[in-house]
């Protein structure tokens, strides 16, 4: 288990759009959600398992340490992947990136599409977010936004890992001190590290599906089992 020195970090992609990588043709959601009850609750299941990406930019100098795509999912190069590996973090999984770049046949280098599976529970009542609407019949989860992000994360529910998530923002990669002296020391480009107490939402509520949709089936069943969210 990680040991924290309490200060917690919001890993994030930079402002600027124009190296986020785009989903490739191939790519798709293996399901669709259709509720026998309720039209509007038809959703994306789960995504295919392996990403494929198209890249912007011609060469490898043009990629950054880490990638990120449209859709917020993080990746790695294969030399950030052995830092972390050195530095012993953990919390996380990772599984092969299959990408190609825009303008050129050269090819890119290997990147690691990063899978966090640590875990710090369920957002504190106290962080306004809160469950408003459940269907049974198809599985819909709505949370009310976050209103105080202060009391986002409660240390005590945390799980000791170094990359975590806190539910309902499985989006949302929340990493340790440890991660953040990584990242600094090494002078990784391609990523922000921001303090979670003074993110501001945009969105007034989450509906992250089910937890079998962020993380490995066997985890989500561990950790959302006993909470009615795998």
């Amino acid at each position: 288990m990680a040991k924290s020195d309490g200060k917690f970090w919001h890993l994030d992609a930079p402002e600027s759009t124009k190296r986020l990588a785009e989903w490739a043709d191939d790519m798709h959601y293996e399901s669709t959600v259709i509720c026998p009850l309720h039209e509007g609750h038809q959703r994306p299941g789960k995504r295919q398992p392996n990403l494929s990406i198209v890249l912007p930019g011609k060469t490898v100098d043009d990629v950054d340490d880490f990638v990120w795509t449209w859709y917020s999912e993080c990746l790695v190069q294969d030399h950030v992947l052995e830092l972390f590996r050195r530095a012993g973090l953990t919390g996380y999984e990772v599984k092969p990136v299959t990408a190609k770049f825009k303008q050129s046949t050269e090819p890119p280098p290997r990147l690691w599409e990063l899978v966090v599976t640590g875990w710090a529970r369920m957002a504190p009542p106290e962080s306004g977010i809160r469950l408003v609407k459940k269907c049974d019949a198809c599985g819909l989860l709505k949370y009310s936004g976050c209103d105080n992000p202060e009391r986002l994360i409660d240390p005590s529910q945390w799980d000791g890992s170094d990359f975590f998530i806190v539910w309902p923002l499985p989006k949302f990669i929340f990493v340790t001190d440890r991660v953040a002296k990584l990242i600094r020391e090494n002078r990784l480009t391609g990523v922000v590290l921001k303090d979670p107490t003074k993110l501001k939402f945009v969105s007034d509520g989450f509906s992250p599906g089910r937890l079998s949709r962020w993380m490995p089936e066997a985890r989500a069943r561990e950790l959302g089992g006993p909470l009615g969210i795998d």
